[in-house]
């Protein structure tokens, strides 16, 4: 990192890629507004922060709430993209494993066969059981 001041939020330090990528988050989110038209007294009070918060979230600013967040892409249309952020579909690791666990092959499956028990001459039956009955000696 060099030089370069380590970030801190009341959480503790901030690593150098989360930091990149809040910064992105806000620098979209700032342009999704200006693109839009939109003041930045009236977002901010569309997503119901001050100013000041505003500023903080375009500026990258990781103590920002994750629900600020979620707001103002839901006012600029973009909650979607929020929603699918760690969806299944979207994550190579577990498309992967889901992959590997499928089966090779898949067989039909076969007709359960059902006994026939005689039990003091009354049957037990079924439509489609074969009638086969059980000696008594199991296992011979």
């Amino acid at each position: 990192m060099g030089d370069r001041e380590v970030m801190k939020t009341k959480g503790g330090v901030i690593h150098p890629q989360i930091e990149r990528v809040m910064r992105k988050i806000g620098e979209d989110i700032s342009i999704g507004r200006r693109v839009r038209k939109i003041a930045a007294d009236d977002f901010a009070r569309r997503i119901g922060i001050s100013r000041a918060t505003l500023h903080r979230l375009e500026n990258g600013d990781p103590g920002i709430a994750f629900n600020t967040v979620a707001m103002a892409l839901h006012a600029l249309g973009r909650l979607d993209a929020l929603a699918n952020i760690a969806d299944a579909a979207n994550d190579h690791v577990t498309m992967m494993q889901m992959k590997n666990a499928a089966p090779k092959r898949i067989s039909k499956l076969r007709p359960v066969r059902r006994l026939v028990l005689e039990v003091s001459g009354e049957t037990n039956e079924t439509e489609d059981a074969p009638k086969k009955t059980l000696s008594k000696y199991v296992g011979f």
